[in-house]
């Protein structure tokens, strides 16, 4: 008898166990539009140590693949991240640093604690200052936003990190005040298209101060009252005057301010966004997304420098079929290239509807066809993955253009779901 008791009650659905089972809905929780501080409430993140800067950290208890990070950043130790490790050794970051002449506000990877660059935006920003900012990963596309979190500054590919946790950065103090200010978002799906797109050498050794980046051309100017610029620069400039002129060096300018003032103004610089960028490649293709803010004409300027250099200048393609065109021609010099066409005609064109297309493809390379990063994909939690294909499905049938290629991407993300990971 006791035994046919024990049989009962251990073979009991569990819906009649509603107060001690373990059921999907109590492990799931909202992962859109909710705020680190109501994670850390229900034990979802948690702060921790950030070994590179004298700060602190938090990150998510879960891996994500597709999310967005929104929140406060500044040149003063507030960052945010996707896709990175418990260590920090492997993650996106998006940073301000008002040190750098006219591309305060960028986008970089480490892998392996090797550091590259994947875009700048073309600004000059005051020191001290606060701006928000959002990060979205969607498959191998990444979209960076400031202040105006509607439209991105710039689109990026990289498939270096498939999923990871979400991590934040802040000053000693200044994280536990600041959690509620930072928060998941669903990925952000507008892009914008480039003005051009321009192959470039690839500078730096891939040290954390010497990133790996696209050599584009430089037109330093020192930032004095004779530029017309902006007056925060033409202070930070006056600080730096004098301290050199009383004999101190960068190093201890730095060591007495904690930086190096903005002196210099790069009327060359453009904000662009990196496809695929490697180290190892002597060249990449880079993306120019917007000119110059203090002198007109940097795109220009950026293409015929690329061709004065003998390296690709092109016009971004009108239509999905150039753009597919374009990819094919350069892949064939860029064989490092794991993204495909659908990538590279969503940062091309900037389509909407591209993008279900792009996220279509990388869900089927990772999981079924190579999978490169098939044991970062399981790192996430299985209902997280399974509703994150399903939004993809979704937007994917609603699409109304390209017919054929929709249908050749439903029956991907359908095959996906069908066998599971």
């Amino acid at each position: 008898m006791p035994d046919l008791v024990l049989d009962y009650h251990r073979l009991k659905v569990p819906v009649d166990h509603p107060d001690r089972s373990v059921t999907r809905s109590k492990l799931e929780y909202p992962t859109r539009d909710v705020s680190f501080a109501y994670l850390d409430s229900i034990s979802k993140a948690y702060g921790m140590p950030a070994p590179d800067w004298d700060l602190i950290g938090c990150r998510t208890s879960d891996a994500f693949t597709d999310i967005a990070i929104e929140g406060v950043i500044s040149d003063r130790g507030m960052l945010i991240c996707l896709r990175g490790d418990a260590t920090w050794s492997n993650r996106y970051t998006v940073a301000v640093d008002t040190t750098r002449a006219t591309r305060d506000c960028w986008l970089h990877k480490h892998v392996n604690r090797t550091a590259t660059d994947l875009f700048s935006e073309a600004v000059d920003l005051p020191t001290n200052s606060t701006h928000l900012a959002k990060l979205s990963a969607s498959g191998s596309t990444l979209k960076l936003f400031r202040a105006d979190l509607t439209t991105p500054k710039g689109t990026v590919t990289d498939t270096a990190l498939a999923s990871g946790y979400v991590l934040i950065g802040a000053g000693w103090g200044r994280l536990v005040a600041s959690s509620h200010a930072y928060f998941l978002r669903a990925p952000s799906t507008p892009s914008n298209p480039p003005l051009a797109i321009v192959e470039a050498d690839t500078a730096g050794s891939g040290a954390v101060g010497d990133p790996y980046a696209p050599a584009l051309r430089t037109d330093l100017i020192k930032a004095d009252s004779s530029s017309g610029l902006p007056a925060f620069l033409r202070k930070e400039a006056e600080k730096y005057r004098i301290l050199r002129q009383k004999g101190f060096t960068d190093d201890e300018i730095e060591a007495v301010l904690g930086y190096i003032p903005q002196h210099q103004v790069d009327l060359s610089s453009v904000t662009w966004g990196a496809f695929e960028l490697s180290g190892e490649s002597p060249t990449n293709v880079v993306m120019v997304y917007g000119d110059n803010p203090f002198k007109p004409g940097a795109v220009e300027r950026q293409t015929a420098f690329a061709r004065l250099k003998g390296l690709r200048a092109l016009r971004p393609p009108r239509d999905y079929s150039e753009a597919v065109e374009q990819y094919s021609a350069l892949k064939r010099d860029f064989p490092h290239w794991l993204a495909g066409k659908d990538n590279y005609a969503y940062q091309a064109l900037g389509w909407e509807e591209l993008e279900p297309f792009a996220v279509a493809d990388f869900y089927y390379g990772e999981l079924v066809e190579h999978k490169t990063h098939y044991d970062q994909l399981k790192l996430v939690p299985d209902w997280e993955l399974e509703r994150t294909l399903e939004m993809w499905l979704s937007r994917l049938k609603s699409v109304t253009v390209l017919a054929e290629e929709r249908r050749k991407h439903v029956e991907k993300l359908e095959k996906v779901m069908k066998i599971g990971w």
